[in-house]
């Protein structure tokens, strides 16, 4: 019935069997006509198979090739990487500010206390 293209949910009708049984004679089919890696493929997709064939339908569509799809991975690594390190910088400028402006408080305090030492020293030579 395979042979002839029939319908799997025919088959499962015509010889009266459960779904299982019926996929596990197609995967038995498909392996005689050493199709069987599809099957692992499906298998291995599950829930993300529809993610899949977007994917194939989209890279048809715009006509990508095996080096153009190399090319687009590549960049989204490059871009993730480039990002992890636009995030590191600003981690570091945050820090450098930071530390800047407790540098900028430490000076004033130390010119008042500059100023007030000053006022008591005038006061003292008096």
């Amino acid at each position: 019935m395979s042979k002839d293209r029939k319908p799997l949910e025919d088959v499962a009708i015509e010889l009266d069997l459960d779904t299982d049984t019926v996929l596990f004679y197609y995967e038995d089919y498909l392996r005689l006509l050493k199709m069987d890696w599809l099957v692992r493929i499906y298998k291995d997709l599950k829930k993300d198979f529809p993610l899949f064939v977007y994917l194939y339908r989209r890279m048809k569509k715009e006509r990508l090739n095996r080096q153009d799809i190399a090319t687009l991975l590549k960049n989204q690594q490059d871009l993730k990487f480039m990002e992890r390190r636009v995030d590191l910088y600003n981690e570091f400028i945050r820090g450098q500010q930071l530390q800047k402006q407790q540098l900028e408080q430490e000076i004033k305090m130390l010119k008042t206390n500059l100023d007030n030492f000053g006022v008591i020293f005038h006061h003292k030579r008096i």
